[in-house]
């Protein structure tokens, strides 16, 4: 019986925050063709304090499946939480009942950043000044006492330099959205103006609860 090429596995990964772990988790979609002896997974989970790096690759112990390989959850793997950008990947392979193998790869994810408890940052980019609110963060940020001065004169001059270098928005534009610290002032953000950026109100809650967990 021929076996492996004229087998087409689909599969997909998700992750999920479990007691203190990102849990990473193999499913298999579809199996066209005979089903495989066996299937092995190794995953790896790319972590990086910013965008800019450094990547560090932290590898799990495979998943491995032999006999009665059906759709569903394959099996997963676990890595220590940590607010961290991150990307999964790996490869994975499978062996007929011929004797007959294969490996693939496991094409990377999407990087996301998520806080301690797995929860993904609430992205948000500005259209006027196309400022982004995840960009610049970097997860190696130590927390102070307590946060520096943000008075209503600091808002001002920060409108004031906007509409300068932007144009002037509407009243509306600016009762709608809330005047954000990029990085935070209780993890050492000061109130230049490229530290700021405007925020929708509903938006800067979201974000602002996400670093609660930071």
């Amino acid at each position: 019986m021929a076996e492996i090429p004229d087998t087409v596995v689909k599969f997909h990964t998700s992750q999920e925050y479990v007691d203190g772990q990102f849990k990473i988790n193999f499913y298999i979609d579809s199996i066209t063709g005979p089903a495989p002896a066996a299937i092995s997974v190794q995953l790896q989970f790319y972590s990086e304090p910013s965008l800019s790096g450094p990547i560090t690759t932290n590898t799990a112990s495979p998943i491995v499946k032999e006999g009665n390989i059906t759709t569903g959850l394959l099996g997963s793997a676990v890595f220590p939480a940590a607010t961290t950008f991150f990307a999964v990947g790996g490869a994975w392979g499978m062996v007929g009942y011929n004797g007959n193998s294969a490996t693939y790869p496991i094409s990377l994810s999407s990087i996301y950043l998520q806080n301690k408890i797995g929860q993904n940052f609430p992205e948000y980019v500005d259209p006027v000044s196309k400022k982004d609110a995840e960009t610049p963060i970097n997860t190696t940020w130590s927390r102070l006492p307590s946060s520096p001065v943000w008075t209503t004169m600091d808002r001002y001059y920060y409108i004031k330099e906007f509409s300068e270098r932007y144009g002037n928005q509407s009243k509306e534009y600016w009762a709608e959205n809330q005047v954000r610290h990029i990085r935070p002032r209780i993890y050492g953000g000061n109130n230049d103006f490229d530290n700021l950026m405007p925020v929708p109100i509903e938006a800067h809650k979201l974000i602002t609860k996400w670093f609660i967990n930071y």
